[in-house]
């Protein structure tokens, strides 16, 4: 599949534009919640958004394009959450810090454990690392935070190495439990820390 066909064909220009792309957005999370990658096509998304598909092919090219624009929306708040919680990281409990950010890095799952475990799905059958190592790296930057937080857990830590392979790590802990059929999302978290302090701590 050539990349430019996962692209959005344009970008909301005024605000009525804008609302109607993000009507689509969430018309697709609606559907993917509510009946998973098995309900997920591009007519019942744009009945589900109150629009024609005309106006749902205006911006989206087909469903795959679809599904990457929402990707991106879902990641940006995961992301967002992750970032907050760092705001907040207790003073001196290194293992309090890293469980605040794995359950903010989980939270979609807590949250929409079908949407995400589609989301997780259509991540590893779709064409974009590209886009994957991006969020990646802006888990870097939370670690290079918490690095400086805990300087002297994890001061041997090599920042750069460490900060590619800690989200990396959390990401596949979380994926590998939660996305069985019957979520284990508290075993997930649990098992998301313990990796995450041994690798510390053997470091």
């Amino acid at each position: 599949m050539r990349k430019s066909a996962l692209k959005p064909r344009k970008s909301p220009a005024q605000g009525r534009a804008q609302a109607t792309y993000d009507a689509i957005l969430e018309a697709a999370a609606q559907l993917l919640s509510r009946q998973g990658l098995a309900g997920f096509n591009t007519n019942a998304v744009a009945a589900r958004a109150g629009v024609s598909v005309g106006s749902l092919y205006q911006y989206f090219p087909n469903k795959d394009a679809l599904m990457v624009a929402l990707i991106q929306r879902q990641q940006k708040r995961q992301q967002d959450t992750v970032t907050a919680s760092v705001a907040v990281l207790p003073e001196g409990d290194l293992e309090g810090a890293v469980r605040l950010i794995v359950r903010a890095a989980m939270r979609h799952h807590r949250d929409d454990s079908l949407l995400a475990s589609a989301i997780d799905h259509e991540e590893a059958r779709l064409p974009i690392g590209d886009l994957l190592d991006g969020y990646l790296v802006q888990g870097g930057a939370v670690l290079a935070h918490l690095m400086a937080r805990y300087p002297q857990a994890l001061g041997k830590l090599n920042p750069k190495i460490a900060g590619r392979t800690l989200p990396a790590m959390i990401r596949a802990v979380v994926d590998s439990w939660s996305n069985l059929p019957v979520p284990q999302l508290d075993i997930a978290e649990d098992e998301a820390v313990r990796a995450v302090l041994g690798y510390i701590r053997c470091s």
